[in-house]
Parts: structure tokens; C-alpha cells; sequence
């Protein structure tokens, strides 16, 4: 355990603290940031979250066909509130509208009657026609959830689909800007968690090859079995560079105001995704980041192999590339984000985890056994 310990304070020198970090706040930056600083994005987006934030004040975790007949009489108060509102406007009236209908089916190609519409949409803001628009939006949806399908479903998924509308799992109030801007940042976390790892590891064999302490290590049986103390080491660290991660990502997620999505299906018409299994935001959330931990597994089983097999820090880097452009393009989009929707196979992800955490295990024991009887 000593030795273990020793290791991993070797692996996180004051060099290589400073350099994750900044690594972390340039990809915080250019990245992630984003995604907190303009949740939800911008309008009608942002009109769509406060009304999706005010069903679940008026109606709870779903809404029945009562409770939606009461959603769609207070747009009828909102359209009332925007005539009202037109008609106090001189320049609206002298244009000849006088009521919300008049208004929405303006012609907007008379270059008068469109600059008004664009005072009042864009350049004043009027929020009860932002309102109104963001609740046809979610009337549209729950009248005719068909017209957002753009797949064509097998039996199975057609099974599925019935399924989920018998269970009430599709009345569930749970919006699709969350479920996307959780997508989109726990991608980015996980892309600077595993580069994080790849920093962490690149020198784990290499710095011993290259001060030719090994030499002294090999004459003794104990001296062997440190290369598979180290792969406890980089697995440790590895443990240390996740955990502080995300729990500085969840942190920061905090702000985006969603913890009242937490408990709702992610099977909702109100979503475009689609599970194989009933899962709620949170478990969706708890699930995406066991995955994150098993392929970081996966990552210092391939990249302890990689720093014992390289002669130099170059030729890690180098054998480090394939591996990121694998990691960060299809690792991330089909074992990170999207889990276990029904447009996949409901076996693709724990398949996949099994072959990679089988294929990089064996990759490592190869290894290990070489230097078993390597000599010297």
C-alpha cells in the first residue's frame, strides 16, 4: 500500500497538478461554460423552460387530460392579455390589427407591418407573445407527440412505444432542452476527464524505463510485481481525477436550476428520447456517469499497456492519438451520451462495455506476463 501511495503522489507532481488544471480551465472555457452561462438559450427556449417550470408547480411530475384543458385555457387567458395589449399600441391599431389572431397572421412581406411585428417580438420583448408561442409549442406536442418521431420503428419499438403510453410514462413533464444540455455537458466532462487521465498516465512506465530503475527492479520477484502495483496506482489516480471532476461539474450544474426534473420519466413527449428502460432524469444522470468510470477503467488498462510498451514520451503521445479520436468521437456519443435509447439496440451498451473492459484487461495481462519473465 506504501508503495502504491508513493506512486500516486509521483504521478501528481506540482507539474502535472498545474497542468491538468489549465488543461481543465481551457476546456471549461471554450466548452462547457457555454452550456451554464446560456441555459436555457436564449428565447424561445428560455419561454419554453419557464412554462415547462410552472407545470410542474400547477400540475406535479404529469399532466392528465384535465390538467392539460387547464393549460390550454390560460393560453386563451395569454392570447386575451396579448389583444389587450395590442390594442393599447397606436401604431399596431392604425395598421389595422387589433387582435392576437390579426397579429399572428400579419403579412409579414408589407415592410411596415413587418417592422412592427419585429419591435414587438425582438425589440421590446413582450413576453406574453413569447408565453403563448412557448405553450402552442407544448400543446402541439401533447396533441400530436407522431409528429416528432422521425424514425421508422421496428415491432419492437412500436411495442415499446404502446408500452410507455399505457404506463403514463409519456405524460411525464420533462423537457427536452434539459435532457439535451445534460447530453451535451456531461460529453464535454467526460472528453476532459479522459484526456485528464491520459496527462495522469503517460508517464506511469516510462519515467522508470527512462532513469533505468527497472534494471535494479527486475532482479527481484518483488521488483516485478511493481508493474502490476502501478496498474493499482493508475487505476487510484484515475479514481481521484473522475471523482474531482465530476463532482466539480455537478457543482457547477447546480446553477442551471434543473434539480425539480430530477425524479420525472425521461420518457416523455415532451422529450425526443426514448428509453428501452423506465428510467427518471436522475437515474439517467447516476447511469451516464457509472459509465464514465468504467471506460476511464478502460483507458488505464489500454494506457498503462501503451506507457509500458513506449520507449519515450513521444511515442505515447503518439500511440495516445487513435486512441482519443476513438474515445472522444464514438466512445462519448454511443457509451456516454444517449444511453439506452430505443433508436439502438437495448444490448449495444453493455456488450460493448464487456468487450472493451474483456479486450483491454487481456491487453494488459499480455503485457504483464512479458514482464513476468522478461530479461534483463
Amino acid at each position: 500500500m506504501r508503495i502504491v501511495v508513493n506512486e500516486i503522489r509521483k504521478l501528481f507532481s506540482v507539474k502535472v497538478i498545474l497542468l491538468l488544471l489549465l488543461v481543465s480551465f481551457f476546456v471549461y472555457q471554450q466548452f462547457i461554460m457555454f452550456e451554464f452561462k446560456h441555459f436555457p438559450n436564449g428565447r424561445p427556449l428560455l419561454d419554453d423552460f419557464r412554462a415547462t417550470q410552472k407545470m410542474l408547480v400547477d400540475y406535479g411530475e404529469s399532466m392528465d387530460s384535465k390538467e392539460f384543458q387547464d393549460f390550454k385555457e390560460i393560453k386563451e387567458q395569454r392570447i386575451a392579455e396579448a389583444s389587450k395589449y395590442l390594442k393599447s399600441q397606436e401604431e399596431v391599431v392604425a395598421a389595422g390589427i387589433d387582435t392576437y389572431e390579426e397579429f399572428r397572421n400579419m403579412d409579414l412581406e408589407n415592410e411596415k407591418l413587418a417592422a412592427l411585428h419585429s419591435k414587438i417580438i425582438f425589440e421590446d420583448y413582450v413576453d406574453v407573445f413569447w408565453e403563448i408561442q412557448a405553450r402552442e409549442g407544448i400543446i402541439d406536442r401533447y396533441e400530436h407527440p407522431e409528429r416528432f418521431n422521425q424514425h421508422e420503428l421496428t415491432h419492437k419499438q412500436n411495442a415499446r412505444m404502446d408500452e410507455l403510453v399505457e404506463n403514463g410514462s409519456t405524460k411525464a413533464i420533462f423537457t427536452d432542452m434539459v435532457f439535451d444540455n445534460y447530453n451535451a455537458l456531461i460529453r464535454y466532462v467526460a472528453i476532459l476527464i479522459f484526456l485528464n487521465i491520459m496527462i495522469i498516465l503517460m508517464p506511469l512506465y516510462i519515467r522508470d524505463k527512462r532513469n533505468r530503475v527497472q534494471l535494479l527492479q527486475y532482479t527481484s520477484k518483488t521488483g516485478r510485481n511493481l508493474f502490476s502495483q502501478k496498474l493499482v496506482t493508475g487505476i487510484s489516480a484515475a479514481m481521484i481525477v473522475i471523482t474531482a471532476q465530476l463532482a466539480f461539474f455537478f457543482f457547477m450544474y447546480r446553477g442551471n436550476d434543473t434539480s425539480m426534473f430530477f425524479p420525472l420519466s425521461v420518457n416523455s413527449i415532451f422529450n425526443f428520447f426514448v428509453s428501452w428502460y423506465d428510467l427518471t432524469f436522475f437515474q439517467y444522470m447516476v447511469l451516464t456517469v457509472l459509465c464514465v468510470y468504467l471506460l476511464g477503467i478502460v483507458l488505464v488498462l489500454v494506457g498503462a499497456w501503451i506507457s509500458s510498451i513506449s520507449p519515450n514520451y513521444m511515442t505515447s503521445v503518439g500511440l495516445h492519438v487513435p486512441l482519443a479520436f476513438l474515445l472522444f468521437g464514438t466512445g462519448t456519443t454511443y457509451l456516454v451520451q444517449n444511453l439506452t435509447t430505443i433508436y439502438l439496440n437495448p444490448y449495444l451498451v453493455p456488450i460493448s462495455f464487456v468487450i472493451v473492459l474483456v479486450l483491454s484487461s487481456l491487453l494488459f495481462m499480455w503485457r504483464y506476463r512479458k514482464e513476468k519473465v522478461k530479461n534483463i
